[in-house]
């Protein structure tokens, strides 16, 4: 993980100006790896939409069976 060789890097350091530096780049490459973690490609949104609407195809469809089985006998 490149954050942790700069955090350890800082450590290190002798010199105050350059750790608080590696520190600070550090922290800023936790931040990207935080919020590369909540990005969704188009791909995924793509796959999560053509799951929702099978999932809705199908109660859709159990529910049009439960009907047609169900119709003779309210008649």
């Amino acid at each position: 993980m490149r954050a942790e060789e700069l955090h350890a890097k800082g450590g290190n350091c002798q010199f105050p100006e350059t750790r608080d530096t590696l520190r600070n780049v550090a922290q800023n490459y936790e931040e990207l790896a935080r919020r590369a973690e909540q990005v969704v490609t188009l791909a995924e949104l793509d796959e999560r939409n053509l799951e929702a609407r099978r999932v809705a195809q199908e109660y859709a469809d159990d529910e049009c069976a439960v009907t047609t089985q169900l119709r003779p006998r309210i008649n």
